[in-house]
């Protein structure tokens, strides 16, 4: 297992490390350790009073680029510089990856050369879908889906842990629909092929490809980023659109199934799923990711 520490982190680091991940925060024994995080991908995070971080598990490197943190990665990244990337390109986002109901949704989203100039009044309402409510999620998305080319592969909870007892990896899951995405947009868009695609960071390049080597067909020459949501437009694009999307699935599995869906993994989630499984334990894996740890 591989495993990193960091000492002395910024307070303000740690701040945004914390908020952007309380939804897995547990209890510890030990009375050094001032936060403990165990993310779904399997990654522990282990923040002590000394503002020393720790982390254990496969994705510790990516998390690090993440924050900041400073490592030298283990595979090289190309070396092209994607900031100076321009419009016309593709960005690739997912959603569902950090909660218990409802399924992973990836997206691709084409963002012509003239966007900004034809749409200037979107621009500064354009941003990642976590920093835009939902009721804004669908209104920006009504506005949005005549002027950008998309596609999306939703990976319904039934499937979703099917897929994850034979991978036991998340991010495999992810690589697998950003994949399928990115094939239906070329399939349904062949003018597009060769225009840039940029994707939000989740594993390094080589690790990404790896995910992918059981696949037929493999869409390469991708270039990742992290927080790309925040940097490319056409990236916050596909995040607003996959965040739409995954907001209809809770809403329609709710209806479905008659069930109240709410998002996240905090303990109050964790006492719902707790309840279904007890109540609708032939129903459940329908609507929730079952590899979830929903011990409180």
């Amino acid at each position: 297992m591989n495993s990193l520490s960091f000492k002395k982190v910024d307070e303000n680091e740690i701040n945004k490390i914390v908020e952007d991940n309380k939804n897995f925060l547990t209890t510890s024994k030990n009375p050094s350790i001032k936060y403990l995080f165990r993310l779904p991908e399997g990654l522990v995070v282990n923040i002590y009073k000394t503002n020393t971080i720790l982390l254990q598990g496969e994705s510790c490197y990516e998390f690090a680029n993440r924050y900041g943190l400073k490592v030298v990665q283990k595979e090289s990244i190309s070396k092209k510089t994607i900031k100076n990337i321009e419009l016309p390109n593709i960005g690739c986002d997912e959603v569902g990856v950090g909660d218990f109901f409802g399924p992973l949704i990836t997206c691709c989203a084409f963002v012509d050369k003239d966007f900004e100039i034809k749409y200037p009044e979107l621009i500064n309402k354009i941003t990642d879908s976590k920093k835009i409510n939902d009721l804004k999620i669908i209104t920006l998305f009504e506005e949005l889906k005549d002027k950008v080319i998309w596609e999306v592969y939703i990976l319904e909870n039934f499937k979703y842990n099917k897929a994850y007892d034979i991978y036991k990896n998340t991010h495999t899951l992810k690589a697998i629909c950003h994949n399928q995405a990115l094939k239906r947009l070329f399939r349904n868009n062949s003018d597009l092929i060769g225009n840039k695609i940029i994707m939000d960071q989740f594993v390094n390049e080589r690790s990404y490809y790896n995910y992918l080597k059981d696949q037929e067909t493999v869409i390469n020459k991708i270039y990742f980023e992290t927080k790309a949501e925040s940097k490319y437009i056409s990236v916050a694009c596909a995040s607003i659109i996959a965040r739409y999307h995954f907001l209809k699935e809770i809403d329609r599995l709710e209806k479905e199934y008659s069930v109240n869906l709410p998002l996240g993994a905090n303990n109050n989630v964790k006492e719902i799923v707790n309840k279904y499984k007890l109540e609708k334990s032939n129903e459940i894996d329908k609507f929730t990711k079952m590899h979830f740890n929903s011990k409180i």
